[in-house]
């Protein structure tokens, strides 16, 4: 049986207190604002940690930002049960001659340093793969490109081979898909799927007419996707990555998030 994550919102917290929605986990990154509320949140519900505070990403050349002794504090603190970290790069994290050698030997190098400094296991989150020309227009007065490492026999190897786990986002998943033309089932089936310990669901978006992942409310392709690759893979959670968008207002985040997490509860809770 699949627990239940969530985006912390200050909605998410009202629906929990007024018992009108339940989940086990409440999912934030640690920003400012976290760690002044974070003994409110952990009397509702442990805490999922995803972000240390530092923008961090797996392929990241300044390692030395990360300040491991208080990851290690947060995550106790928060009773987070593992965590993960974005499996991608930019274009100046690595050399412009790096092969795809050198790329593999530099992740790997990256999650043994995450391995010795972390005490919980490591999960790496699938990144959604965007063409540069798309970045250009999408993310505007951005010189550092991003670098997403998506094929699945690359993802496969790296997890395998270092002994780590998978946090398969779903709407990363579709970005790939859709921008590589690929079938999102066959992409699926060809992940290390054995290897999922959490998933990251949400409703795919768009930005100026090309896929983008805006986290918005789910629709009913989410969540048959969600139930497809439930029937592979048995995650120990499944996270709703949705605390509403700005130009959504408090009383329809609040429905939102009441709507998704009972249809999530009646897909995760039918799961053997």
């Amino acid at each position: 049986m699949n627990k239940i994550g969530c985006n912390w919102s200050a909605e998410l917290l009202d629906l929990i207190r007024g018992g009108q929605v339940d989940v086990d986990y409440i999912k934030s990154w640690a920003s400012e604002e976290f760690e002044e509320q974070i003994e409110t949140l952990r009397a509702l519900r442990p805490i999922l940690l995803h972000g240390l505070g530092y923008s961090e990403y797996l392929g990241m050349a300044n390692f030395d930002v990360i300040d491991f002794q208080r990851a290690n504090r947060l995550i106790k603190q928060c009773c987070s049960p593992h965590y993960g970290a974005h499996l991608s790069m930019y274009l100046n994290d690595i050399p412009s001659n790096a092969d795809d050698d050198d790329i593999y030997n530099y992740y790997s190098e990256r999650i043994q340093i995450f391995k010795k400094n972390i005490y919980v296991p490591l999960m790496l989150e699938n990144s959604p793969y965007f063409p540069l020309e798309v970045q250009e227009k999408i993310i505007k007065n951005n010189a550092l490109y991003f670098i997403a490492y998506t094929e699945p026999e690359k993802v496969s190897r790296l997890l395998c081979d270092n002994d780590v786990y998978l946090l398969l986002d779903l709407t990363h998943a579709q970005i790939t898909c859709l921008y590589k033309k690929w079938d999102i089932y066959d992409f699926l089936q060809s992940m290390p799927l054995l290897r999922v310990k959490e998933i990251h669901v949400n409703g795919l978006g768009y930005k100026d007419g090309f896929p983008y992942d805006p986290h918005r409310a789910m629709n009913d392709k989410d969540y048959e996707l969600l139930d497809w690759v439930l029937g592979y893979c048995k995650p120990d959670i499944v996270t709703l990555e949705y605390n509403g968008l700005k130009s959504e207002p408090r009383e329809e985040v609040a429905e939102n998030l009441y709507r998704q997490l009972k249809k999530l509860y009646s897909i995760c809770r039918k799961q053997p």
